[in-house]
């Protein structure tokens, strides 16, 4: 499994640095709606919708979702992002009687597009700002970095859940790896960038409150599978599972980021 994932791991970090540095933000956005819209065919399927046609009909709707948001004002969207998510700690938090408020495939769809379509209006966002490009690289090196810590923490030490009923394979020690890689992630990036003691010091924090709500985006989606009874999202991705469980820290974090973006400038 571990050959797997850097094999795969391999392949698609160049492919999502070259997107990043290579095209322009109108293409970059179509480049992103097009891991979305392969994210939306599988969050079709948790939620149930198993027949191709219906599948297709939700990826349709995430298309016009996607097309309507980007009219919407950016600070709408991150209040709507954070809304969502503190949502979805209180059902992680409560699993599994939070079930009942959201079991109903009707609701499972919608939350979908909830996660999905603020995290591409941010990260489109992000490409139009200054120096872009490596705003996004930071991001994605902070969430690879909080990956990477938390599988081999987890691996190596793991003896206490994070939140069993919802995840039973990760653990307490797997978010202190993540919280570990990510702090160096951070400090050095503010190095690199010659930030002050204290800017450096802002970076880490925000770091920190990054890699946990990228926590709990990963635990939203196992929620997730584990009502619809299945492992992965797909097995489009060998060693990863599915476009959607490599990309479900980072609907959560991207809002976040942003709003530090904006908050710090930094």
């Amino acid at each position: 499994m571990l050959k797997q994932r850097i094999i795969t791991a391999v392949i698609l970090i160049p492919l999502a640095l070259l997107g990043v540095f290579a095209l322009s933000p109108f293409f970059f956005s179509l480049f992103v709606g097009g891991i979305v819209l392969l994210a939306g065919w599988e969050w079709a399927n948790l939620a149930g919708l198993t027949q191709p046609p219906a599948r297709l009909a939700y990826v349709a709707g995430l298309v016009l979702a996607l097309f309507g948001s980007q009219y919407l004002p950016l600070q709408m969207i991150l209040v709507l992002a954070v809304l969502i998510w503190l949502a979805a700690l209180m059902l992680v938090l409560t699993y599994p009687g939070s079930a009942i408020f959201w079991r109903h495939r009707s609701l499972k769809l919608i939350v979908g597009l909830m996660v999905l379509v603020p995290a591409w209006n941010c990260l489109v966002w992000l490409k139009e700002a200054e120096n872009s490009s490596w705003l996004i690289v930071y991001l994605f090196a902070l969430i690879w970095g909080a990956d990477i810590g938390a599988y081999f923490f987890g691996k190596r030490f793991g003896k206490h859940k994070l939140a069993a009923k919802v995840s039973p394979g990760k653990s307490w020690e797997g978010v202190y790896g993540a919280i570990a890689v990510t702090t160096l992630v951070a400090i050095g990036a503010g190095v690199v960038q010659q930030k002050s003691f204290a800017q450096l010091m802002v970076m880490v924090l925000f770091a920190w409150l990054i890699v946990t709500v990228s926590v709990l985006g990963d635990l939203l989606e196992s929620m997730f599978k584990r009502e619809r009874g299945v492992k992965d999202s797909s097995n489009l991705l060998p060693g990863h599972g599915g476009v959607m469980d490599r990309i479900d820290s980072l609907t959560a974090a991207i809002p976040v980021f942003c709003i530090s973006l904006l908050v710090t400038g930094l």
